[in-house]
């Protein structure tokens, strides 16, 4: 089965549906509050949030994919300090259910989207995460195969597991009205903000693309609103350079 790409005009993203990154992280924390799976579940959320993969990028994460400095200890300040890890993605695992994949699993391994099989893609991550993989790895390890996130019982995390908790960090830490807003229904919102952000950023779009397993084009068509929020900021930047005097704000 192959990716079916969704139809032109019907991909922009929701800018209600984004959070900001004080909402991201407040969200990321709650995941990491929950009983039982809430902690092995928090730097799972954290790659879709600081790294922009999707929930099936995530799930098929592997000791060989990840390229994760070490700590380095800082003398003065008396705390370690992380430096960017890079993501060597190579296959994901979507889920579609056990009447749709060759091996009656409700995921099987597939290459990339949009990309052929063996094809590579590598994503910069920020050290915030390299933090959150490192105290992942300290306290759960690795699975036999590697793999990197796994459920209670050992294996792949199952769909509804990530989704529940979700569902229930957003109860935990957003009010009712929040809750009853399009803000980070889904997984999946957290690596629009990851997009948005590094766009928001200043980050060349044609990185931003590529981290994201995108072409440029498509980076622009789903991610308008937020190219068309930066107006102002390039408004003034042209303002200063034809000598105007900066606005009061």
């Amino acid at each position: 089965m192959k990716w079916t790409a969704m139809p032109k005009g019907k991909r922009r993203v929701d800018r209600r549906a984004v959070p900001n990154p004080v909402q991201a992280r407040t969200l990321l924390a709650g995941v990491g509050a929950l009983p039982r799976s809430g902690p092995r579940l928090e730097a799972f959320f954290g790659t879709m949030y600081y790294a922009g993969l999707r929930p099936e990028e995530a799930v098929s994460l592997n000791k060989r994919n990840l390229s994760l400095p070490a700590p380095a200890w800082n003398e003065v300040s008396g705390e370690y300090e992380y430096d960017w890890g890079e993501f060597h993605l190579d296959r994901a695992e979507p889920h579609v259910g056990h009447r749709w994949t060759d091996s009656g699993k409700p995921r099987d391994e597939r290459p990339l989207k949009s990309r052929d099989e063996g094809e590579e893609r590598t994503v910069a991550f920020p050290p915030d995460l390299t933090r959150l993989l490192w105290r992942h790895i300290r306290t759960f390890g690795y699975g036999p195969d590697g793999r990197l996130f796994c459920a209670e019982q050992g294996g792949e995390i199952p769909m509804i597991t990530y989704t529940r908790a979700w569902r229930a960090a957003r109860r935990a830490v957003l009010t009712k009205e929040v809750q009853a807003t399009p803000l980070a229904k889904r997984p999946y919102d957290l690596r629009h903000a990851a997009v948005s952000t590094q766009l928001a950023a200043g980050v060349d779009p044609a990185a931003v693309a590529a981290w994201a397993g995108h072409s440029v084009a498509v980076l622009m068509e789903v991610y308008a609103a937020f190219l068309d929020g930066g107006e102002a900021v390039n408004r003034a930047r042209i303002e200063k350079m034809l000598g105007h005097k900066p606005r009061a704000t």
